[in-house]
C-alpha cells in the first residue's frame, strides 16, 4: 500500500511495498495469458513437456496452445458492449454529451477498460485537457498507483499514473518519465530522465513539454480526474482479481494433457509391423535381410503373419480428462459452452438463451453495481464539468446483452392483449421502440386499412 505521493528514492527506484511489487508481477503474468504467451506463462509446464517428450528426427515437438483466456475476455467484453450503451444527461446538454463520447470514441474506451478489468481485475478510465476540450483515456493499471492515508482502504488520499516513453536527442535514445500525482481538483506533473531501471534526472516539465507543474482546476471540478474499475466487491483490498486466477491452473493442465496426447500421437501416427523373420526380403543395396517396410520388428522364424503393431492410446480416458476439465473451466469462469459456439440450435428461444447465459448475466451485473456505474457517471460529470457544462445527473442504459427474440415478443404480447393487460398501443411501443404518438398513427393506419378490406368483400357479395 502506497502512503505517500514522493515514492523515488534516493537511489532512483520506486518505493514500493512487498504488494505492489505482486500486483505488477500478477499484471505481467496476466498480460502474457491474455496475449498468448504460454511459454512464458506456462514456463514449467512446457519445459515438463519438452523433458518428457524430447525433440527427435521424426516428429517435432508439439505444445498445443490454447488461449480460453481471450476467449472468455472477449466473450465478455461483446456482452458489456456490443448492445449498446446510453447514456443520458440534462436535456439541455445531451447533444454535447453525444459531440464529447463521438470526438473520443467512448465505446472504444470502453472497450479498453473492461479487457483490462478482465484480464488484470481492474481497469482505468482517465479524464484530461486536450487539444480540443476535455478527453477521455484509457490508463493501463501497470501505470497506476493508488495512494492511501494513514494506510486506509477507505481513505483515498489520490493517483499516481507513471507514462513512459523515449525521445532521440542528439542522435540517442532517451527514456522519459513523466509521474502525474492527482489530488483532489489539481495534478502535480514531473518529468524524469530513466536509465538501467532507475530514475536519473528531474527536468522542468515546462520547458521540456510545455505541460504545468501543477494543473489547478478545482473552479471547475473538485475531484479526481482517474476512475479507477474493479471486477470483485472485497472490503479488505483496494483492488480486483483476475479472471484469470480461478481458471490459470485448469487451463495449464488441459494444455499439458492435449499436448502430451498430441504427441503420443503423432509417435504412433506411422506404427510398426511385426512378424516372422520369413517375410523378410534380400536388399541388394544393402547386402542385407529387410523386410520393404523398413519399420518391423521380427520375431522368429515361426510362420508368424506380417501384421502392426498399435498402441493402447486410452482415447477414452484422455477425451473423460478432458471433458472434466473443461466442465470446471465452464463451472468457474460463468461461461457456458454456448459463448463459445458449442452446443448451439437454431431453434434457441431468447427466453432459453437467458437461462444458458444467466451465470453470466449475474456476474456482467455485479461488475457494473460493484463499480463500472458509478465510475462512467462520474466521468461523465467530471467531463460535463471540465468542458463547462455540468450537469447533476447522469444515466445509463447498458441495452440487452441478449438480443431480443421478434417472434417471441410478438407472441407475447398477442397473449397479453388478448387476456385483456395490455393496449395495442403499448404493444406497438414496444416492439417498434416509437412514442405513443407514432402508435396512434399507425393504430389508424390499421384502422383504415380493415375498413377499406371490409367494404371491399361487402361489394363483392352478391345481392
Amino acid at each position: 500500500m502506497i502512503t505517500r505521493f514522493d515514492i523515488i528514492k534516493k537511489n532512483g527506484k520506486l518505493d514500493l511495498d512487498y504488494a505492489s511489487v505482486q500486483r505488477l508481477l500478477d499484471i505481467d503474468l496476466c498480460r502474457d495469458l491474455y496475449e498468448g504467451n504460454f511459454k512464458t506463462a506456462f514456463s514449467k509446464t512446457y519445459a515438463k513437456i519438452c523433458a518428457k517428450y524430447p525433440m527427435d528426427t521424426t516428429t517435432a515437438q508439439t505444445f498445443v496452445e490454447l488461449n480460453l483466456f481471450r476467449a472468455m475476455t472477449d466473450f465478455y467484453k461483446n456482452l458489456l458492449t456490443n448492445q449498446g450503451l446510453y447514456i443520458n444527461v440534462d436535456e439541455r446538454f445531451q447533444d454535447i454529451w453525444n459531440k464529447i463520447a463521438d470526438k473520443n470514441n467512448f465505446m472504444a474506451v470502453l472497450k479498453e477498460v473492461y479487457t483490462d478489468v478482465s484480464r488484470f481485475g481492474n481497469g482505468v478510465f482517465k479524464a484530461c485537457f486536450g487539444d480540443y476540450g476535455a478527453e477521455i483515456v484509457s490508463v493501463s493499471p501497470s501505470c497506476w498507483f493508488p495512494v492511501f492515508k494513514k494506510g486506509n482502504v477507505n481513505n483515498l488520499a489520490g493517483h499516481i499514473i507513471i507514462n513512459t516513453f523515449s525521445d532521440y536527442v542528439n542522435g540517442k535514445e532517451i527514456v522519459f518519465k513523466m509521474i502525474e500525482k492527482h489530488r483532489r481538483g489539481s495534478v502535480e506533473n514531473e518529468l524524469w530522465t530513466y536509465k538501467n531501471g532507475s530514475y536519473q534526472e528531474k527536468l522542468d516539465i515546462e520547458r521540456e513539454l510545455e505541460v504545468p507543474v501543477l494543473d489547478d482546476f478545482s473552479d471547475l471540478w473538485d475531484d479526481f480526474l482517474v476512475f479507477p474499475v474493479k471486477n470483485t466487491s472485497e472490503s479488505d483490498s483496494y483492488f480486483g482479481v483476475s479472471d484469470y486466477a480461478c481458471c490459470k491452473s485448469l487451463v495449464e493442465e488441459l494444455m499439458l494433457t492435449i499436448s502430451q496426447n498430441s504427441k503420443i500421437l503423432n509417435r504412433h501416427a506411422n506404427p510398426k509391423m511385426t512378424g516372422s523373420t520369413e517375410n523378410l526380403e534380400f536388399n541388394t543395396r544393402t547386402g542385407r535381410m529387410e523386410f520393404p517396410n523398413r519399420d518391423f520388428i521380427p520375431v522368429g522364424r515361426d510362420g508368424i503373419k506380417a501384421e502392426y503393431v498399435t498402441a493402447d492410446l486410452q482415447e477414452n480416458a484422455v477425451k473423460q480428462h478432458i471433458e472434466t476439465l473443461m466442465k470446471f473451466f465452464h463451472i468457474l469462469t460463468k461461461t457456458p459452452p454456448q459463448a463459445y459456439g458449442m452446443n448451439i440450435t437454431t431453434d434457441m428461444s431468447g427466453e432459453s438463451l437467458r437461462k444458458i447465459f444467466m451465470n453470466s448475466l449475474t456476474k456482467l451485473d455485479d461488475i457494473k453495481q460493484v463499480s463500472f456505474d458509478s465510475a462512467v457517471k462520474n466521468l461523465v460529470k467530471c467531463l460535463m464539468a471540465l468542458n463547462h457544462t455540468p450537469v447533476d445527473e447522469v444515466k445509463i442504459d447498458w441495452g440487452n446483452p441478449i438480443p431480443e427474440d421478434k417472434s417471441e415478443l410478438i407472441d407475447n404480447s398477442v397473449k397479453r392483449i388478448g387476456a385483456g393487460i395490455m393496449s395495442r398501443q403499448t404493444a406497438i411501443c414496444d416492439l417498434d421502440n416509437v412514442s405513443k404518438s407514432d402508435a396512434d398513427i399507425e393504430l389508424a393506419k390499421i384502422s383504415a386499412e380493415k375498413s377499406a378490406e371490409t367494404n371491399s368483400q361487402q361489394e363483392e357479395i352478391p345481392v
